[in-house]
């Protein structure tokens, strides 16, 4: 895949065939799914770092930050998990190097998974089976 043709969210949400492409969801079900992953992550980063370690002061997101909101990670998640690119092409869409990808990846499959076993109409029905085989592995 092209890595022009991959944007952030905000460029991706009123094209829902691409987005359908890239992540395997129609726009109303990634923003159904986001709302669930908002809340799991944002839980995750006022306790921890990216690196699991406890946190000692209050997160914020900064300028340099990868992902300018939750919306960007789920994105860079679902596109990996959908099998369209590599670890290291999806590195270099985002600006960063494959080790901070992979650790990224990681924590995003994590929440992920919580989220579509606490929450499991947070993915639609059909598609089900098939994200929690994905998340499992």
């Amino acid at each position: 895949m092209n890595l022009e043709m991959i944007q952030r969210y905000h460029d991706l949400e009123a094209d829902d065939p691409k987005l359908r492409r890239l992540t395997g969801l129609k726009r109303s079900e990634f923003e159904l799914l986001h709302g669930y992953f908002r809340d799991a992550w944002n839980a995750y980063f006022a306790e921890y770092t990216l690196d699991g370690v406890a946190r000692l002061r209050q997160a914020s997101v900064r300028k340099n930050s990868i992902f300018g909101d939750t919306h960007d990670a789920l994105l860079f998640g679902l596109i990996y998990l959908n099998g369209n690119l590599r670890q290291d092409q999806l590195a270099t869409f985002f600006g960063i190097d494959q080790p901070k990808a992979s650790k990224y990846l990681s924590l995003i499959q994590r929440i992920l998974l919580q989220v579509v076993e606490a929450t499991p109409r947070a993915v639609p029905k059909r598609k089900l089976d098939k994200f929690l085989d994905m998340l499992s592995k």
